[in-house]
């Protein structure tokens, strides 16, 4: 995170073989507003900005595969 971004934690969750994941309302300089999500595994992590229209497919394609595998 720069100096011109501004982040608030939404959801942090624990996943399976002690990875963790975190969900961020980030606005970034210029406002634009982004969902970022972290992935941690050990030392390794992973960063993935998504704009409101792909968060909406990505939450969408989530769901789906959820209700079809509970």
């Amino acid at each position: 995170m720069t100096n011109e971004e501004e982040a608030i934690l939404l959801k942090e969750f624990e996943l399976p073989f002690l990875k963790t994941a975190a969900l961020k309302d980030v606005t970034l300089f210029g406002g634009m507003k982004v969902l970022r999500m972290t992935f941690r595994e050990r030392k390794r992590f992973t960063t993935i900005d998504l704009d409101p229209n792909t968060a909406k497919e990505f939450a969408g394609s989530l769901l789906a595969w959820a209700e079809e595998n509970k």
